[in-house]
């Protein structure tokens, strides 16, 4: 906390700490929530959503889980598969232990009394490509069959990095059963920027901290991805709060980028400030009328923060 006070924050902003305001909802996230959201509560099936590592796939599981829990359902997270039957049950029943569920036909009763009650069930597993061996999707997979008169209790939302669907496909080609396929992508470049202003806004910023400059090059550096950008702004404010800076400007970022070993090998056009390519670039994909880093600006006349 002490360098959020340096800088008069509430709490440090890019921690993923779960605070209200510090999810922040791109389009693309946005889509891929809606397209589960259905699939999973609507259709009651089974969804894969896919993406490289630090993305957000699993704050989307978290928010989806956290709606339907809130809707009545019983839900579940399990953050690989590498369980058993019994981490099954426990994960939906907070009353259970894995050994009350010790084995699959167990399991199965207790899926088909929720069924029985109308009692609806989601169950989110995490990092599905580390599956070691087929015998944990292969139950995963027979517990989709529970049926009571028709009605099937069980939505499952698998999440995974590339690799996922070989290993889905050699559970008795499970990969056959998703019902939708959804691809969270890293953030473009505004949507990058704005994730850094509403992070920053959402911790109490009322002034500028990350030069116009700064931003950029964390943008850049970090390429959409959301752990990346927290990763290397939550150390560019502890780097600028060592040297007792009154702003973040790209030198920090560098510096910061260089600790956390994020710079590109053997390119130097990121050690020259200020770069008149990033200037340049940064105007053109500036929207007419928009300017996403301003709202920030104060501190800072004519140039502009994030």
């Amino acid at each position: 906390m002490i360098y959020a006070d340096f800088w008069g924050l509430a709490f440090p902003p890019f921690r993923d700490n779960g605070r209200a305001g510090t999810f922040i909802l791109t389009r693309s996230a946005s889509l891929v929530m809606a397209r589960l959201r259905y699939t999973l509560g609507e259709a009651r099936g089974v969804a894969g959503m896919f993406g490289e590592p630090g993305v957000g796939k699993t704050r989307i599981a978290m928010t989806l889980l956290r709606e339907f829990a809130d809707a009545g359902w019983l839900t579940g997270y399990l953050p690989n598969p590498l369980g058993t039957p019994g981490d099954i049950a426990a994960a939906l029943d907070p009353a259970a232990t894995p050994a009350d569920y010790g084995n699959p036909a167990r399991l199965r009763t207790f899926l088909a009394g929720l069924a029985r009650d109308e009692k609806p069930a989601l169950l989110a597993v995490d990092d599905v490509q580390t599956a070691r061996g087929t015998d944990f999707l292969e139950t995963l997979r027979t517990m989709l069959n529970v049926e009571y008169e028709g009605r099937r209790p069980l939505s499952l939302l698998l999440l995974g990095q590339a690799g996922m669907e070989r290993r889905l496909a050699a559970a008795s080609s499970f990969n056959t059963r998703l019902d939708a396929r959804a691809v969270l992508p890293p953030m473009d470049d505004d949507e990058s920027k704005r994730y850094i202003l509403a992070r920053l806004k959402a911790a109490g910023s009322r002034q500028g901290i990350f030069t116009r400059q700064a931003a950029e090059l964390a943008v850049r550096l970090a390429k959409g991805n959301p752990r990346q950008i927290n990763r290397l702004c939550e150390m560019s404010l502890v780097v600028a709060y060592g040297l007792e800076s009154e702003k973040v400007g790209p030198e920090i970022v560098e510096m910061a980028a260089g600790d956390l070993d994020m710079l590109p090998a053997g390119d130097a056009s990121f050690l020259t400030w200020p770069h008149p390519e990033a200037e340049k670039a940064a105007e053109e994909d500036q929207p007419a009328g928009e300017d996403i880093l301003a709202e920030l600006d104060a501190g800072e006349k004519g140039g502009g923060s994030a």
